[in-house]
């Protein structure tokens, strides 16, 4: 059996790897974060089958290191790396994206069962900022969806993208931590529409009663 000799690579591969490696940390954050907001904890497929296919490419390399495989032409471990880092980036614009939906979906089921009065008293800041941001929000992904170019690695729109998601899990944040609030709101709003109503129910009683007692003594 042939002596397995240390791996070594370039300047220009050991930069690559480091930044495939850093960029697919980010995004086993991103899926770790999404199922926890995600009840159903589903996992994209398209961000798995990314992910797959980067480990390939991977492989593919270590297999011509470690001279598994036939030596290449020249320059084959570094634009096999670029292309292991272009399917880690759209993992990454994928789980982005999947986690923007989930939360937006999240964000109208948790208030579907709260009146705006509510929301407004509870959140005071819901009408004026957040539920106009959050279109704003929508239409500035879907412009750098589309700016996407997976032949090359567009780090600026990447980071945007990541701000954006961040904003949004703010406010998820925030709306999840007004729900307490929220429901003690509807509870003393039904407690003193209960109380209204029985009081008018009362007074409306009693207002009959001494009509008709005045009837029967006028009689």
């Amino acid at each position: 059996m042939d002596e397995i000799q240390p791996l070594t690579f370039n300047v220009r591969e050991t930069e690559k790897i480091k930044e495939t490696v850093e960029l697919y940390l980010f995004v086993k954050e991103l899926l770790i974060y999404n199922e926890i907001i995600d009840p159903d904890s589903y996992t994209f497929p398209q961000v798995i089958n990314e992910l797959r296919n980067a480990y390939d490419h991977f492989n593919r390399v270590l297999a011509e290191k470690l001279k598994i495989v036939d030596e290449r032409e020249d320059g084959y471990s570094i634009e096999t790396l670029n292309k292991a880092l272009g399917h880690v980036y759209r993992a990454c614009y994928d789980s982005l994206d999947w986690i923007s939906v989930n939360v937006k979906e999240e964000l109208i089921n948790e208030l579907k069962p709260y009146s705006p009065t509510a929301i407004k008293e509870v959140i005071p800041n819901y009408y004026s900022e957040i539920s106009t941001s959050i279109p704003k929000y929508e239409r500035r992904i879907t412009e750098l969806k589309a700016r996407k170019d997976i032949s090359s690695v567009n780090s600026e729109d990447l980071i945007e993208f990541a701000g954006i998601v961040k904003e949004l899990s703010e406010i998820r944040q925030q709306i999840r931590d007004s729900l307490g609030g929220l429901i003690d709101y509807e509870s003393k709003r039904k407690k003193e529409t209960t109380s209204t109503d029985i009081k008018n129910l009362l007074i409306g009683f009693f207002s009959g009663l001494i009509l008709v007692l005045i009837g029967i003594w006028l009689t």
